[in-house]
């Protein structure tokens, strides 16, 4: 039997942690300023990342992002099971 799942959609405008609880994460710049996530992984405009879980996992992650200036708009992408 496949197993069912939804895709959920986030934007993100302000400092702050996004809780994962999914199979896939995927985080898109569409804002002007650098989006860092756990402190570690930047992004600029229009770039985008993606984590991927394996077969019968879920990300439990809870992922921090913080934007270098005003201009923010972080799309996040998360496949959901259910």
């Amino acid at each position: 039997m496949k197993q069912q799942y939804k895709v959920d959609f986030l934007t993100v405008v302000q400092d702050g942690g996004v809780k994962s609880d999914c199979g896939d994460i995927t985080f898109i710049n569409y804002g002007i300023s650098v989006v860092t996530i756990n402190a570690t992984v930047n992004l600029l405009q229009n770039q985008s990342i993606t984590f991927s879980a394996n077969e019968n996992e879920i990300d439990k992650t809870i992922y921090y992002v913080k934007f270098s200036g005003i201009f923010n708009k972080l799309a996040v992408l998360r496949k959901i099971y259910t």
